[in-house]
């Protein structure tokens, strides 16, 4: 009699699931409001850029760099792998997921001045430009029972409107 009402319980234990949550693999649609189904757009990875643009100035060895960037310039979000979303599809999610401050394209015409001291014997690089981010997109249809079917996927460089110099030493 014990393990009769054990067993009972166990799958009551098992089969209760909080509301409004849905299983991907459930055969049932999902409760009305957790899906609204239709096509997304997500970003799943980010990390750090520099987007230069124009030359890389090279000083040294050793000794100090001191760069005047006068020459107006820009540099544009572009998608670097795959297809089927839009430029501005991709900075309003990165806008929403990595940075406020994501734009599909940033200038300057201001003057900048840069000052760096270089290593003993290494040489001094850099070079103007965004500092994005690269991300990883996904494009999906998303079912109403929560199902994904993905569509595309692919690879962007975003800007930002955060700009200046980039800096690296190298040996020779």
């Amino acid at each position: 009699m014990k393990r009769a009402a054990f067993a009972v319980v166990a799958i009551c234990a098992i089969t209760v699931a909080t509301p409004g949550v849905a299983f991907a693999d459930s055969p049932e649609p999902a409760p009305l409001g957790v899906c609204d189904g239709g096509w997304k757009t997500d970003i799943y990875a980010q990390s750090k850029k520099h987007l230069g643009q124009g030359p890389i100035y090279k000083d040294g060895p050793g000794g100090t760099m001191v760069l005047t960037r006068v020459k107006a310039g820009s540099v544009a979000t572009k998608i670097t792998v795959g297809g089927g979303v839009s430029v501005s599809g991709i900075v309003a999610e990165a806008k929403a997921e990595v940075s406020r401050e994501s734009v599909k394209e940033v200038s300057w015409e201001t003057q900048h001045q840069y000052r760096r001291d270089i290593s003993r014997n290494k040489y001094g690089n850099a070079q103007f430009g965004s500092w994005g981010h690269h991300v990883k997109w996904q494009k999906y249809y998303q079912l109403p029972n929560c199902k994904k079917t993905q569509i595309s996927y692919g690879e962007a460089d975003v800007a930002n409107e955060t700009v200046g110099f980039k800096y690296w030493e190298t040996s020779s």
